[in-house]
């Protein structure tokens, strides 16, 4: 028996209710747990029947009674590294597909010119390197804008490559100034900006193209 958009909402806000939160799994596991009960479910059975028969098909993925929160932390958990382990794959794919992109490697050399030209001009380097700082800014700040398509497994875990070069340029600036009272050179500031900006861009490119295909997914499950 087919369910009605009710239960459906239902089953739906009781996976969120249990700490689903993020929007691509649920729709994974309300389409088992919708497939599941319209198995069971017959014309003469009761509201309570109905809700008996979710309850059955939430402990068969995975529920326990948890005192803590949600009783599929645990099956969310589980989910989650699936995800983030494709993403990885996906990840690295993308990377090496791109890594000698015509654009990318043409963006580069620029960079490079461009830093190197301006060493001898402190004040001018700054200003390239806060342009830089701003437009990886901007990036961020566009897609935090979409926070309910943003709130997605394949989504949060591409975070991470994209934040890893910022904090590894910050360790190489900071890191021997607070440990040695030591000062990087200006050379090698240049060459870490020219290779976080690289290896970032890719990472937002890569973000970008998935945001697009979750935001294809979201708009159609939200229409």
């Amino acid at each position: 028996m087919q369910l009605t958009k009710q239960q459906i909402q239902f089953i739906d806000h009781r996976l969120e209710t249990e700490g689903i939160k993020y929007w691509d799994i649920r729709i994974e596991m309300l389409d088992h747990v919708v497939s599941d009960v319209e198995q069971k479910l017959k014309p003469e059975n009761s509201e309570y029947e109905f809700k008996e028969m979710v309850q059955a098909s939430f402990i068969d993925l995975g529920w326990k009674e948890n005192f803590n929160g949600g009783g599929l932390d645990k099956v969310l958990a589980s989910r989650l590294k699936l995800h983030n382990k494709k993403q990885n794959i996906n990840f690295k794919q993308y990377f090496k597909k791109t890594f000698f992109n015509f654009n990318f490697v043409v963006g580069a050399i620029l960079l490079s010119i461009s830093v190197y030209s301006f060493q001898e001009n402190k004040l001018a380097l700054k200003t390239l390197f806060s342009i830089i700082i701003v437009a990886y800014i901007a990036c961020m700040f566009r897609f935090a804008l979409k926070y309910k398509v943003m709130n997605s497994a394949r989504l949060s875990s591409i975070l991470v490559f994209i934040t890893l070069p910022i904090s590894i340029f910050n360790l190489i600036i900071y890191f021997p100034k607070v440990f040695f009272d030591y000062e990087v050179g200006i050379s090698v500031i240049s060459l870490t900006v020219i290779i976080v900006s690289y290896f970032s861009a890719i990472g937002i490119s890569f973000l970008n193209k998935e945001f697009k295909k979750a935001q294809i997914i979201y708009n159609q499950l939200t229409s």
